[in-house]
């Protein structure tokens, strides 16, 4: 089993000063705590985040996508692979599809 898992988490949501799309790497074996993160707008800006000093760039662990899938309509998750996850993590601008999968 791999020490990390991917997730790309939709955001339903028409605040355009807002992400909508949250993609993760979290530590398996860290309490699922994040340790990189980029945030992906409605004009496909990529954002990495980074919080300089510190090992996990969350303050509460990631839920799983199951957790995430049955909370709230307006969110929807998936696991991605670690080059997807590198590809977008390494961009400004988000190439795929933002659209909330219905």
């Amino acid at each position: 089993m791999s020490r990390f898992e991917y997730i790309k988490w939709y955001w339903n949501h028409k605040n355009n000063e807002m992400p909508v799309l949250l993609f993760y790497e979290i530590d398996l074996e860290n309490a699922r705590y994040a340790t990189r993160m980029t945030e992906v707008f409605a004009d496909k800006r990529a954002v990495p985040v980074r919080e300089e000093g510190f090992d996990y760039i969350t303050e509460e662990p990631v839920p799983t996508i199951e957790e995430i899938n049955k909370e709230d309509p307006a969110f929807f998750a998936e696991i991605i692979s670690k080059e997807t996850f590198e590809q977008v993590y390494a961009s400004e601008t988000y190439a795929g599809d933002i659209r909330f999968p219905v």
